[in-house]
């Protein structure tokens, strides 16, 4: 029952891997689907999605993979932040 969705079954050119459910997305995300839903629906979603149906939602497993890869940091390869600043200087009275 559980087959693996592909583009090509759809009908969906653009598509270069497997196709994931929102309940999948979120699962790799460790959001809740809800989550992912709101921001599907609010456009703030990184990633391109495809409506299938009324109301399922499905994500392409390469952009979705291309996506993490820019945001996840090795250990020890993250930028530190910078140092602060003083603004003010004490002047002498």
């Amino acid at each position: 029952m559980n087959e693996i969705m592909t583009g090509k079954a759809l009908g969906l050119k653009t598509v270069q891997g497997r196709l994931l459910k929102a309940i999948e997305v979120a699962e790799l995300l460790r959001v809740s689907e809800r989550w992912v839903h709101k921001h599907m629906r609010d456009g703030t979603f990184p990633i391109r999605w495809f409506p299938i149906g009324e109301r399922e939602r499905v994500v392409d497993s390469v952009e979705l993979d291309t996506w993490l890869s820019k945001i996840v940091f090795s250990a020890g390869t993250a930028p530190l932040p910078l140092k602060a600043v003083r603004k003010f200087r004490r002047t002498a009275k």
